[in-house]
């Protein structure tokens, strides 16, 4: 199980450094943060994956406790760009900044639904991956 697990942490590597990408390409100077949080997250998942792989049980945890970390990180970032999402909403000449709002919430949740995801799975099958690695 460790190994499908570890295909899981190189997937959400790629996912991260993906979104990264996008969030720069979509938004210019203004999604530093996503592009921080793509790379940074992309790498720590892309070497979990190659650890877990190996059957090394830190890479495991280390993928785990990422994931974790990221759900609450982009859980209150999406917060965040929603609540200034509501706010630009209300203003009727903004419809620019609207739209790179909304793309930014609209990329920073599927970062969380992805994360959480893979929090959950992780979750589900630590018992079975600690057992085999060391």
């Amino acid at each position: 199980m460790h190994k499908n697990i570890s295909y899981l942490y190189a997937f959400f590597g790629f996912f991260m450094l993906a979104c990264g990408a996008v969030a720069v390409d979509l938004a210019g100077e203004q999604a530093m943060t996503a592009l921080i949080t793509g790379a940074a997250g992309g790498l720590i998942g892309l070497t979990a994956g190659h650890f877990l792989n190996r059957g090394k049980r830190w890479g495991f945890v280390l993928g785990t406790a990422e994931a974790g970390i990221l759900t609450l990180l982009l859980g209150w970032r999406s917060a965040t760009y929603f609540t200034r999402l509501l706010a630009m909403l209300k203003q009727a000449d903004t419809g620019e900044l609207t739209e790179t709002a909304g793309m930014a919430f609209l990329l920073t949740t599927a970062m969380l639904l992805i994360t959480l995801l893979t929090l959950t799975v992780s979750v589900m099958f630590a018992k079975q991956v600690l057992r085999e690695t060391k």
